[in-house]
């Protein structure tokens, strides 16, 4: 029944925006002067999230990013936040409350563009008010085709998680939805194609998070042999990282592990760790805001995730110079290059993970060698300069007036 009605509210919630969407174009509309603002509305619990994505956008040329979110986070040149009141978000729900002031901003600030993270609810809701407001829609993909696929079913939002299995039902209404924006921007090759191949014609580009620049750290400064960085969900594996770290264990008994992050699974981890014999191997940190800290002081970055887009945390570790182990999934060999700046292991592979960490762990001029190539790689990838660059062409071209984007500093 729950998976009925799931089925229900977002066919109901995509038909409505897709009319909507194909409506309004109908509507005779005057042009408008562009003002260089634009409205983002998303959830910035994380803040390495936030910084990775928000600064660049800040930075790109645009006069003021309008970011529409529960609350504000940390204060940043150019950017307002628009947080509607708790009491509404605890009434209509947070969604609801969002695209509400949405609508607002809208009205008071004019932006030029109107900007989503996820499809459902944050894209879906803003595209529904750029079109009532003549004005072009992005939707930024940030898990690859898990967001869309099958209905977005394996996604962490309550209402897909209630689809409880796929469904081509929503998928194709997500899909014809996906259709109706002006831009999308996802974070790899891999999304790219799906998004294509799904029929979407319209501007698309691969923009991802943005990292910094920072000293590297050579090994005799780095006292974490692994690194986990991310929500303790089912999503994300951590079981696969501790199973890692206890067959590591095996051939290295003092490696030293750090889990940070928090999330519904923190306890059952806690358990298996010790039940596999590692508890002491393990510092389970919890969410934590000196992760660059902790990156630059480890040796390897260890992400076993079911599905990524192309994992912000793995840029910042490369960035910091831990050489990334992953799962071969999503857009992560994007940026992951076999042998050189870290190595791509097959979904569940538990023992090709320790055989490689092994390897690392247990020869500092072969280690040294992949983290200046990761430190470099990502940089040039996805250093703050160039993420700044790709946003102010994509936005330029989606807004169509390049002379109201300033040069950025």
């Amino acid at each position: 029944m729950l998976r009925i009605v799931a089925q229900l509210i977002l066919a109901l919630a995509y038909g409505t925006g897709i009319l909507v969407a194909i409506l309004a174009r109908a509507i005779p509309r005057r042009g408008w002067q562009p003002n260089g603002r634009i409205v983002v509305m998303g959830t910035f619990f994380n803040p390495n999230w936030y910084h990775s994505h928000v600064t660049p956008l800040a930075r790109c040329g645009l006069r003021e990013v309008i970011l529409v979110c529960d609350k504000p986070a940390d204060p940043m040149e150019n950017v307002r936040f628009v947080c509607p009141p708790a009491i509404l978000s605890a009434i209509a729900s947070r969604a609801i409350a969002k695209f509400l002031w949405t609508m607002l901003a809208g009205i008071r600030y004019r932006p030029d563009l109107y900007m989503g993270y996820h499809i459902f609810p944050g894209a879906l809701f803003t595209l529904v008010a750029a079109r009532l407001f003549g004005r072009p829609a992005c939707y930024q993909v940030t898990s690859g085709q898990l967001e869309l696929e099958g209905g977005g079913w394996h996604a962490e939002n309550r209402l897909l998680i209630a689809l409880k299995k796929p469904s081509a039902l929503i998928e194709t209404m997500a899909l014809a939805l996906v259709r109706q924006f002006d831009l999308i921007v996802v974070r790899g090759n891999d999304a790219k194609n799906y998004v294509r191949n799904a029929g979407y014609r319209g501007s698309l580009a691969v923009i991802t998070g943005s990292v910094k620049e920072r000293a590297w750290q050579d090994w005799p400064d780095r006292d974490n042999d692994l690194v986990f960085v991310g929500r303790l969900t089912e999503y994300k594996r951590p079981d696969r990282f501790v199973a890692t770290v206890a067959g590591v264990a095996k051939q290295i008994p003092r490696v030293c592990a750090v889990m940070v992050g928090d999330g519904p699974l923190m306890r059952e981890l806690k358990d298996r760790a010790a039940a596999l014999g590692v508890r002491e191997n393990i510092n389970f940190t919890g969410q934590r805001k000196d992760v660059e800290t902790i990156l630059s002081r480890s040796k390897i970055f260890v992400l076993t995730s079911r599905w990524e887009g192309l994992s912000i945390a793995m840029m910042e570790a490369m960035a910091a110079g831990a050489v990334p182990v992953v799962s071969d999934v999503g857009d992560l060999r994007d940026l992951v290059r076999e042998g050189e700046n870290g190595h791509l292991v097959g979904e569940n592979q538990i023992d090709v993970f320790v055989e490689h960490i092994s390897r690392l762990l247990g020869n500092p001029l072969l280690w040294r060698r992949c983290s200046l190539a990761a430190a470099r790689d990502a940089i040039e990838f996805s250093g703050i300069e160039a993420i700044c660059a790709r946003w102010r062409k994509s936005l330029t071209e989606a807004i169509g007036d390049a002379s109201r984007l300033e040069h950025s500093k």
